[in-house]
C-alpha cells in the first residue's frame, strides 16, 4: 500500500475516536429529524422550512465538523510529534499532509452520507413525492464545501497555533459566503472602484455560494447535473491548491 493511503487510513481510524465527531454528528441528525416539528410550529410552506432547516443543519455542523476535526488531528500530530517518525521514513511532508485531508475528508463525507440520509428521510416522510435527486446534488456540493474547509485548516495548521488556524479557517470559510452574497452588488455598483478588489478577492477567497445549492431544494427549481459536476470540480480544485500550498510551508518547516 503507497505511503498515501497509509496515511488516509490512519487518519480515517484516528478521527473515528473523537468523541467531537459523534457530539456534533447527533446533534445534526436530531436537529434535522426535528424539522419536521419546527415546521408545525412556523407559518408557511412547511415542505420549504423541512429542506431549509436540514440543509442548512447539515452544512452549518458538517463545516464544523470538518474544521475542528482537521485541525485537532493535524496539530495533534505536531505538538505531540508523532508524526516525526514517519517524516524520518522517505515520506514527503506533502504526501503526509495530503493522505492527512484525504482521510479527513473521507470521514467527513461518511458524516455528511449519514446526514444526507437522515435529511432525505425526513423529507419522504414529510413528502413523498419530495425529489431526492436534489437532495444528492445539494449534499454532494456540501461535501466540495466541507473539502475547502479542511484545506483551510491544513494550511493554517502548518505555521500556526490550533486555536488561531480554526479562527483563520473559519473566517475565510464565512468570508467565502458572505462575498458570494454580495459579489453581484458590488459589480452592479455605480463606483467602479469596488471592481479591482472584487477580481482580487475572487481568486483568494472561495465561492461557496456557488457550492450551495440550499435555495434551490428549499424552492424546487431544476438542478443540471453538468453545473453540478463542473461546480464540484472547482472546489476540488480549490481545496487542492490550500493543501498544496499547506504542503510547501509544511515542507520549509523545521520538525526537529
Amino acid at each position: 500500500m503507497s505511503p498515501f493511503l497509509v496515511v488516509a487510513r490512519n487518519t480515517v481510524r484516528e478521527a473515528l475516536r473523537e468523541r467531537l465527531l459523534y457530539n456534533l454528528l447527533v446533534f445534526a441528525v436530531i436537529l434535522i429529524a426535528s424539522s419536521i416539528t419546527i415546521s408545525q410550529l412556523t407559518l408557511g410552506d412547511q415542505r420549504r422550512i423541512i429542506a431549509n432547516v436540514s440543509t442548512s443543519s447539515t452544512q452549518v455542523f458538517g463545516t464544523l465538523i470538518a474544521i475542528f476535526l482537521s485541525v485537532s488531528l493535524i496539530s495533534r500530530e505536531l505538538d505531540r510529534r508523532t508524526c516525526y517518525p514517519a517524516l524520518a521514513r522517505p515520506l514527503a511532508r506533502g504526501t503526509f499532509l495530503a493522505g492527512k485531508a484525504a482521510g479527513l475528508l473521507a470521514v467527513v463525507t461518511l458524516n455528511g452520507l449519514v446526514m444526507a440520509i437522515a435529511s432525505v428521510a425526513t423529507m419522504l416522510a414529510f413528502d413523498p413525492s419530495a425529489a431526492a435527486g436534489q437532495f444528492a446534488a445539494a449534499f454532494l456540493l456540501m461535501i466540495m464545501q466541507f473539502a475547502i474547509c479542511i484545506g483551510f485548516a491544513a494550511l493554517f495548521t502548518t505555521f500556526t497555533t490550533p486555536t488561531l488556524a480554526t479562527v483563520f479557517a473559519l473566517s475565510f470559510v464565512v468570508a467565502g459566503h458572505v462575498f458570494s452574497d454580495v459579489r453581484t452588488f458590488w459589480l452592479s455598483h455605480r463606483r467602479t472602484q469596488l471592481k479591482p478588489l472584487v477580481g482580487v478577492l475572487d481568486y483568494l477567497l472561495p465561492n461557496m455560494g456557488l457550492l450551495d445549492l440550499k435555495e434551490a431544494v428549499t424552492y424546487g427549481d431544476p438542478i443540471s447535473w453538468g453545473s453540478v459536476a463542473l461546480r464540484a470540480g472547482y472546489g476540488l480544485a480549490y481545496a487542492a491548491v490550500l493543501v498544496t500550498i499547506g504542503a510547501v510551508i509544511f515542507a520549509r518547516r523545521d520538525v526537529r
